[in-house]
Order: structure tokens, then sequence, then C-alpha cells
């Protein structure tokens, strides 16, 4: 389970056009055949969020893990 906030992509809005990817400073989005995905939410880091931004077409939504982590306060 992740630690902290990290971002899912909806398959609905999402038009695979790859700016989520590209904006991605550590590289951990992957596309698969109907939106991107996170290879691994431990290592995005918290309030990143540059790949939500870059979404044209706001298929990009931030997701948190269900109980409260040691790392993060929420």
């Amino acid at each position: 389970m992740a630690k902290h906030w990290f971002p899912v992509f909806s398959s609905d809005k999402c038009r695979r056009c790859g700016a989520c990817l590209l904006a991605c400073p550590h590289d951990l989005l992957k596309q698969n055949d109907s939106a991107p995905i996170l290879e691994n939410s431990d290592l995005c880091p918290v309030n990143c969020f540059i790949c939500a931004k870059a979404c044209p077409n706001d298929a990009a939504g931030i997701i948190r893990p269900a109980k409260p982590c040691d790392c993060c306060s929420f």
C-alpha cells in the first residue's frame, strides 16, 4: 500500500497524449492500454502532482491510503 497521496488516471478521460509521462521528473509512470499507471507509488514524492497538473484532459486524480501512515500527517 502507498505511504501517501498519489495519482491515479481515469481511463474514460485519458486520451493517451503522454503529457503526464513526459512531465513526471521521476519517471514513475508507464502507459498501459487504457491510461497511465504509477509503477511504484512509494517512490512518488509527497505533494509533487506534476503529472496531474500536466494533463490537458483532467484525467489524473489524487487518492490517499485508507489509513494514515508514519511518513505524513493527514
